[in-house]
């Protein structure tokens, strides 16, 4: 795919788009990234990275706002992501949010910004519940989502 997508959503300082496979190289170093995967379990490995983008991929061919890449406009640099994914707790199955930046990324207002648009799009077609679950001890994220 080239150009922009007509799907993506724009803000001042990001552009909020699907994953195309060009990204593919981006998210694998990204989910192999200990600093990136921070509030995760750990780190992937290479092979779990390669399964995680192509499942990030799925979600977004049926759910117009999972989890995409969140680009900063001025670098055209991948700095995360934000978005739902499917998540199933005591046999239910729900649209999680999150999101995920580069650390250097953090505390510029870019988690609440790329967020908040993507959320106005899920908005047009999505009247449901959306989760988030955020590690007690992350006070940053709590605070997107009291912003959100």
């Amino acid at each position: 795919m080239t150009g922009p997508d007509p799907n993506g959503v724009t803000t001042a300082r990001l552009l909020v788009r699907s994953p195309r496979e060009a990204d593919r190289g981006r998210f694998v170093e990204l989910f192999c990234n200990e600093d990136f995967m921070v509030f995760y379990p750990g780190a992937l490995t290479e092979e779990e990275a390669t399964d995680r983008f192509d499942h990030m991929v799925t979600v977004c061919q049926t759910i117009p706002f999972g989890k995409q890449p969140v680009v900063e406009l001025s670098s055209g640099l991948i700095v995360g992501y934000t978005g739902v994914d499917y998540i199933e707790i005591e046999g239910k199955t729900w649209l999680e949010w999150g999101y995920r930046l580069v650390p250097e990324f953090r505390g510029l207002g870019y988690a609440t910004e790329a967020s908040q648009a993507l959320l106005a799009k899920a908005h047009e077609t999505y009247t449901g519940e959306l989760l988030a679950i955020i590690a007690s001890e992350n006070l940053a994220s709590q605070s997107v989502c009291r912003k959100l």
